[in-house]
């Protein structure tokens, strides 16, 4: 076993090596060898998955290329345990979307596989997020990770903070619920004192906190070097937003202008981010139309929702995500996200499915509903 666990941590440690190489990185050779030695790993040392892999004949010695290993959909983690190492666990986080435990996904994280995710947050907002190199004061609409242990968005956030946020940054949601009108004088005192600020949080609750300054007539004029950071989408319980009324929004209740408001897709079977490059291209003086972009330690797809065979840039199909910080559970997640691939990158059209929303947009909106006199 001792072997075995110096395999892993020399392994993460090229991983590593590569996500610090950082977004313009374009080793393609490297990212196919590290994938197949992922792979390898996981078909040895996760049996569902290599009773699922042997079933379809794909195994590591029959393969050579990254496109070539199979994908578990997302909903395998409601019903299995797909963990490298079950007893090296130290971190669980669930899929969110419903009230009920029992039906939540699980996605299991050993040591190594939290220094992944911790790399890819650091590299990917360095470069989308602030590629200003500037430091703010970072404000949360959501629960700290001691608060909502289980909650992959609250963990990341907090690296966020610790990674980019000045002393002043905090979480906005506590067991007593949005923290409001704590976020109105951190907003006003940001005002006043001339530092920017990073909102970050679900979708949903901006929306909430904007329907909230609607009704009092709040208006705020936030430091050049503002910005927002917004994860999930705007399908909440009561009805839906589009993405250019939340970014008029922003501007017009925050005073932040429209290439500072990015969006982020992150997903719980997943250990990477994937952020619009609205920024990264102003920053740049680039003007390209809005994507998603995949850091070089990831990969993604789109399927036919049909027969699961890859579809040409421009056509609408299934979301297929590779990503190397999925060391520890599952390199290639099948997800049910309609999207397509675009010279720039990806676009993501929302779920295929028109069952309950899922996905921690719908928890923080749920969380930061504020009830009517407050």
């Amino acid at each position: 076993m001792r072997e075995l666990d110096k395999e892993v941590r020399d392994l993460d440690e090229r991983i590593l090596h590569f996500i610090g190489k950082g977004i313009d990185n374009q080793d393609e050779k490297t990212f196919n060898q590290l994938a197949l030695e992922i792979f390898e790993l996981q078909v040895k040392w996760i049996p569902l998955y290599r009773r699922y892999c042997e079933k379809r004949g794909i195994l590591p010695e029959k393969i050579s290329s990254w496109e070539e290993i199979p994908a578990l959909p997302t909903d395998a983690f409601k019903v299995a345990e797909l963990a490298m190492f079950p007893s090296q666990i130290v971190r669980t986080f669930l899929t969110s979307g419903t009230t009920r435990p029992e039906e939540r996904g699980k996605v299991h994280y050993d040591e190594g596989g939290l220094r992944l995710m911790d790399g890819t947050i650091q590299t990917a907002a360095a470069s989308f997020l602030f590629p200003d190199g500037m430091k703010t004061k970072i404000l949360i609409i959501a629960p700290s990770p001691e608060i909502a242990p289980s909650m992959i968005m609250a963990y990341g956030m907090n690296r966020l903070r610790e990674f980019f946020g000045l002393p002043q940054s905090g979480f906005l949601v506590t067991e007593k619920g949005f923290e409001v009108e704590t976020l109105v004088r951190e907003l006003r005192s940001s005002e006043n004192e001339g530092i920017p600020v990073t909102i970050c949080g679900g979708s949903f609750g901006f929306v909430n906190f904007f329907d909230y300054c609607h009704e009092r007539g709040l208006r705020f004029k936030l430091p050049v070097g503002s910005r927002t950071l917004d994860a999930g989408g705007f399908k909440g319980r009561s009805r839906e937003v589009k993405r250019e009324d939340f970014v008029r929004e922003c501007e017009e209740i925050l005073g932040i202008r429209t290439e500072y408001s990015i969006n982020l897709l992150g997903m719980t079977e997943i250990g990477s981010q994937f952020y619009d490059s609205t920024l990264r291209n102003f920053y740049q003086g680039l003007s390209l139309p809005v994507a998603k972009v995949n850091p070089p330690w990831t990969r993604t797809v789109v399927v036919d929702p049909e027969n699961l065979k890859p579809l040409p840039e421009g056509e609408t199909g299934l979301l297929k995500h590779y990503d190397l910080a999925n060391r520890g559970h599952i390199l290639a997640i099948q997800t049910d996200d309609l999207g397509r691939r675009t010279p720039e990158g990806f676009e993501v059209f929302g779920r295929s499915k028109d069952e309950a929303t899922r996905g921690c947009s719908l928890t923080i909106d749920e969380m930061t509903r504020i009830e009517r006199g407050r």
